[in-house]
């Protein structure tokens, strides 16, 4: 009788420790504001760069003095963020909330875009400078880096994300790890209890 005692109490202790860890574990966030940061500001990188793609091409081919001035505005506006998101994914931002320990993989993606992005800053911060001509050579720069530019940044958008994935999987699969004995534990002492009310027969 008393060896039960001591079974069901151990039992009891047990499954109140994995409620609390379970509790502690579901307040947990999933996901750290950084690495969802991290993956808004990778996503609108392509963004901000079909924007300047577009901007240059209405500077050289439209006429129209609203849209120039329009275009140039959205430039002067677009371009500064596009560098220094583009910089902090290469070495960490604090201020950008973006981590300098990003996983190697997408590290190496990040500086394989890094010598399309070079050529394509230097061609809009020379169109820039001279709003009056536009000159067809740094148009071109852009227009020949424009795509391999966005298609890396895409592969790191979706490696990146595969990652954040990886980790949910993980969440859960130790969220099941908790959860299952604990239910287990619970079965098993309504069972005892059952047990103990039923009646003996004599």
């Amino acid at each position: 009788m008393l060896k039960s005692k001591v079974i069901t109490r151990f039992i009891a202790g047990l499954g109140i420790f994995l409620f609390i860890i379970s509790i502690a574990f579901e307040a947990l966030p999933l996901m750290s504001d950084t690495t969802i940061g991290t993956f808004r500001l990778m996503t609108r990188q392509r963004v901000f760069e079909q924007s300047i793609v577009k901007n240059a091409l209405i500077l050289y081919y439209r006429p129209s003095l609203s849209e120039r001035s329009e275009a140039i505005s959205e430039l002067q506006t677009t371009l500064p963020v596009w560098e220094k998101v583009q910089i902090g994914l290469q070495n960490g931002s604090p201020s950008l909330g973006i981590s300098s320990n990003l996983p190697s993989d997408v590290n190496t993606l990040i500086m394989q875009a890094q010598p399309d992005y070079v050529y394509l800053d230097a061609a809009v911060h020379q169109i820039l400078a001279h709003t009056g001509s536009i000159d067809v050579v740094q148009l071109s720069i852009i227009l020949q880096h424009d795509q391999p530019y966005y298609v890396a940044m895409g592969q790191t958008t979706n490696l990146f994300q595969e990652h954040i994935q990886d980790a949910t999987k993980i969440y859960f699969i130790i969220q099941l790890c908790i959860s299952m004995p604990l239910m287990l534990i619970c079965l098993g002492l309504l069972f005892r209890m059952k047990v103990r009310q039923r009646p003996s027969t004599v």
